[in-house]
C-alpha cells in the first residue's frame, strides 16, 4: 500500500481491489496495477528468467483479478496466446463494486470507465480471433 487514506478500509476497493487499471484521480494517481502487470512485471520476468518463452505468455484470474486478465488481453492480444478467466467481474460499469472503484479510480467520465471493462471492450472488436476461456460456474 501507499498508506492513502481509506485504501484499506473496504474490502471491495483499494487494497482489496485495485481492479488492475491505471487510476487517474488524484488521490489514487499512484495506482498503476496495469501498467505494472503488462510492463512491468514481464520485464522483470523475463529479466530474470532467461528461458521464458514470451511467445507461449497467457494470463488468467479470479472475480476481480479475472477481470484485470480479460481487459489486459483484450488490450494487449499480441502479448498473450490466451486468457482464462475464473467468475470474473467480467461488466464493472453495471455493478455495484465496479461503479465505487471507477469512480473513485477514475471520476466521473463513463467514457474512461469503457477502457477497464472487458464487455465494453469486446463490443468493439469486430473480429475477435481471441483464445478467452471463461469459466463462471453454478454457485
Amino acid at each position: 500500500g501507499l498508506n492513502i487514506q481509506g485504501e484499506a478500509d473496504s474490502w471491495d476497493f483499494g487494497l482489496g481491489a485495485g481492479f488492475y487499471l491505471n487510476a487517474t484521480q488524484e488521490k489514487w494517481k499512484n495506482w498503476h496495477m496495469y501498467d505494472y502487470v503488462v510492463k512491468e512485471l514481464p520485464e522483470l520476468l523475463f529479466e530474470n528468467f532467461p528461458q521464458l518463452d514470451t511467445s507461449k505468455a497467457s494470463i488468467s484470474g479470479h472475480s476481480m483479478g479475472g477481470h484485470g486478465a480479460l481487459t489486459i488481453y483484450l488490450k494487449n492480444q499480441d502479448k498473450y496466446k490466451s486468457v482464462s478467466a475464473f467468475a470474473p467481474i467480467a461488466n464493472p460499469i453495471n455493478c455495484a463494486w465496479g461503479q465505487k472503484a471507477f469512480t473513485h479510480y477514475l471520476g466521473d467520465n463513463k467514457a474512461d470507465w469503457e477502457e477497464y471493462d472487458a464487455t465494453s471492450l469486446i463490443s468493439k472488436f469486430h473480429d475477435v480471433s481471441a483464445t478467452i476461456f471463461i469459466d463462471q460456474n453454478t454457485s
